[in-house]
């Protein structure tokens, strides 16, 4: 309990407190899957309650591809469920015993980096219209909230990288987030899901 509370002096202090070693903490561990399993739950509230939507696996207007929503990603059911999860957990640990103000200034800055270039890719006109996109060059509600999820998940996962000055437990938790989110990944694109639009 001493120890977490040192640690979570850091989120305050402007200085990382390199002496206090990185323990896994379930509060932590507990904390950043709750967070990240909240917001999955916004995005998906924000899907069933848009009216704009089009039907679930209806045929996408002057082509052959279905319009999906997010329960028909791999990526999203299980990579981001359960492998964003773990790298939720292993940053959250690193930025607690070890992020200083600056850390989350060039945190911050590269979260809307990544934000900004999802969002002009899923904008493109070569992009499928999903739940995120209904149309060429439209956001929705579901597409709004999933912006930052992306967009700090990416950063979150680029500051990771850092834990390899840290091996052991927390860096276990990543790897292994990573490589779940990886492997769900490459399902998804063998599934044609991330395919770009395929006019008849």
């Amino acid at each position: 309990m001493i120890l977490e509370k040192q640690a979570f002096s850091l989120f305050i202090d402007n200085k990382p407190k390199k002496d206090i070693a990185m323990e896994p903490s379930l509060k932590i561990y507990l904390i950043a899957v709750f967070c990240n399993l909240f917001w999955l739950l916004l995005m998906f509230l924000a899907q069933q309650f848009d009216k704009n939507l089009p039907e679930r696996h209806s045929t996408i207007p002057g082509t052959s591809q279905k319009f999906l929503y997010m329960q028909d990603f791999w990526i999203t059911m299980v990579g981001d469920a359960l492998g964003v999860s773990f790298i939720w957990a292993a940053f959250l640990h690193l930025a607690v015993y070890h992020f200083a103000i600056r850390h989350w200034i060039i945190f911050s800055f590269l979260a809307v980096f990544f934000m900004a270039g999802f969002a002009i890719m899923c904008l493109a006109k070569d992009h499928k219209p999903d739940v995120g996109y209904p149309n060429i060059g439209k956001i929705s509600w579901n597409g709004i909230l999933h912006l930052p999820y992306f967009g700090v998940r990416a950063s979150a996962t680029v500051f990771c990288v850092w834990l390899i000055a840290f091996p052991g437990r927390i860096l276990f938790l990543f790897l292994m987030g990573a490589v779940i989110y990886f492997v769900f990944f490459c399902l998804e694109v063998k599934s044609g899901n991330f395919d770009q639009i395929k006019k008849i």
